[in-house]
């Protein structure tokens, strides 16, 4: 990919910098995209998780684009006891795929709230009902901002939104702002069944050990974007919907889908065409009463298709800092 011999360090600052929200949505479409032509090699999602209590964890992903020549990895941490904001922390390495030169290491806590959130937006597009105009927002981290910025950018009728978040405090700020900041008529309120009745889309981002979006919460011609830790949907719940994933052995191992399945809800022929698929020739929504659901697990291509995006665009502007990680003989003097 480079005949330079050296590896860039991006912060979180450049990389909110050089990646937007609307740059993020076309990246993750080619990065489906690539996904679905058979472009990607991938090595299974592996996982670390620690003993004890306090549920932390360290996920691995790792793939490669030969269409883009995009080679690498992202280290996942997630400590989901921590305060909010700071119960994740993630790093992406990008290597040249042709001499393995590191060319980047990048935060990559924004690239994940961002990659996720535009991979939905893309979802929800394709699988919403067309006349979508009111969003049930079940989370009101990172991930549920982000989301809301890239659902508002692919769909802009949506105009109106209800936001639940066990905190009182939390989901009043979360609704005061997106009012502010996006125009969006939001409105606060206190159970997940008052915010998800009469929505067109729902979208659930929350970090919950135990189900959320129950059965009897979802209603015919609903579009689920699940987005949050493979928990927060029911088993029945998400056996009443059409269900499309990233991946599909991310989702049949560590999608909603899969706690659906273990439970028996669901069996592994249940599981839809992956996102990249429906993007690419269909089919979307089947009819106007099907319950259509994302479900999102992290592939790890989204990643790639980012690092790719931020390093080329560091490179352009000399962004970073420069560091020598492997790039001499290292058998010279």
């Amino acid at each position: 990919m480079s005949d330079l011999p050296q590896t860039r360090v991006l912060g979180m600052s450049d990389v909110r910098r050089l990646l937007t929200v609307e740059d993020s949505i076309e990246v993750q479409r080619q990065a489906f995209l690539a996904l679905a032509h058979g472009h990607v090699t991938a090595a299974p999602n592996a996982w670390l998780r620690l003993p004890g209590d306090q549920r932390g964890w360290l996920k691995l992903l790792a793939a490669h684009d030969k269409t883009s020549g995009g080679l690498g990895v992202k280290v996942l941490a997630r400590f989901p006891r921590n305060p909010p904001g700071r119960n994740l922390g993630s790093l992406l390495l990008l290597f040249d795929d042709e001499t393995g030169t590191p060319l980047a290491v990048m935060d990559s806590v924004y690239i994940t709230a961002v990659r996720t959130a535009a991979g939905a937006a893309l979802a929800t597009q394709a699988l919403a009902r067309p006349e979508s105009r009111s969003v049930a927002m079940i989370g009101t981290g990172a991930l549920a901002w982000y989301s809301l910025l890239a659902h508002r950018h692919l769909l802009p009728a949506l105009g109106e939104m209800t936001v639940y978040s066990r905190s009182a405090e939390r989901r009043e700020a979360f609704a005061e702002r997106a009012a502010a900041e996006t125009g969006v008529e939001a409105r606060a309120v206190g159970t997940v069944a008052e915010a998800v009745a009469g929505a067109d889309i729902v979208i659930t981002a929350t970090n919950s050990p135990v189900p959320v979006l129950l059965r009897e919460h979802l209603e015919p011609g609903q579009h689920v974007g699940a987005i949050g830790i493979r928990t927060e949907m029911s088993p029945d719940a998400v056996a009443m919907c059409r269900v499309i994933g990233d991946g599909r052995e991310e989702t049949l191992q560590d999608g909603k889908f899969s706690v659906a399945l273990a439970a028996g809800a669901v069996r592994a022929e249940d599981l839809g065409p992956g996102l990249g698929d429906v993007l690419d020739s269909g089919p979307g929504r089947r009819d106007t009463a099907e319950i259509t659901m994302f479900d999102s697990s992290g592939v790890a291509i989204q990643d790639i298709a980012c690092a790719v995006y931020v390093w080329r665009a560091a490179r352009e502007e000399d962004a970073g800092t420069i560091v020598d990680l492997g790039a001499k003989d290292v058998l010279a003097l």
